[in-house]
């Protein structure tokens, strides 16, 4: 009989062993796969010229995530893109066909903008206008408050005006379409000459005549 009840302890204590080991291991998997996701995605680049200067371009895993406004030379495109964290060249597979599309877009050439975009840490009031702004038709113009009626905001025209500010994706999200109550340009990263270039390029009539209050 005694020895019948030390071979039922030995089994609990053999029972109680494994639930801790597969404790064990479930808490290590847990950890791994936080640490795993609070990893940074990687993110990847490529620098394109076109009509109106050099381009970066940033990948994620999701699509593109980002674009420089055209600057002077290509060094200076990829400084900008390797501060946005892009550290490995994208792969053709990665482009397709969307180096071709940015400069048909800086050129004034409309292009199908079906891009896959990563969106990504865009609040949804930003991505709300940032998605509006992109269905302004090239060589016309809208004014910020336009903008701001449009996504249901009528007196948001200054966050309207923050959104392009910080718009993560010119020349695909065209922010330079966006002008002052009056038609005068306003700030443009890339300059307001660049900004009125665009508008020309596309066919836009200067000085404009947006639609809309800002």
């Amino acid at each position: 009989m005694l020895s019948r009840k030390r071979g039922m302890g030995h089994r609990r204590e053999r029972h109680r062993d494994a639930a801790g080991d597969l404790a064990r291991c479930y808490n290590r998997l847990t950890k791994a796969g936080k640490e795993a996701s609070a990893m940074p995605e990687p993110l990847k680049f490529h620098v394109c010229d076109t009509d109106r200067g050099w381009v970066g371009l940033v990948f994620s895993p999701h699509g593109l995530r980002a674009t420089t406004v055209p600057g002077s030379s290509r060094d200076e495109a990829l400084r900008r893109v390797m501060e946005m964290g892009a550290g490995e060249p994208a792969s053709d597979a990665d482009l397709a066909d969307i180096p071709e599309r940015i400069r048909a877009l800086a050129s004034g050439r409309y292009a199908n903008l079906a891009l896959h975009i990563d969106w990504d840490g865009i609040s949804p009031f930003r991505r709300t206008v940032l998605e509006e702004t992109m269905r302004i038709p090239a060589g016309e113009t809208r004014s910020y408050g336009w903008l701001a009626a449009k996504v249901g905001r009528p007196r948001a025209a200054r966050a309207v005006g923050r959104v392009m500010a910080t718009n993560p994706l010119p020349l695909v999200v065209p922010c330079h379409r966006v002008v002052g109550s009056d038609g005068g340009l306003t700030g443009y990263g890339g300059g307001l000459a660049m900004k009125e270039a665009l508008l020309r390029a596309e066919g836009a009539r200067w000085p404009a005549e947006p639609r809309g209050n800002a």
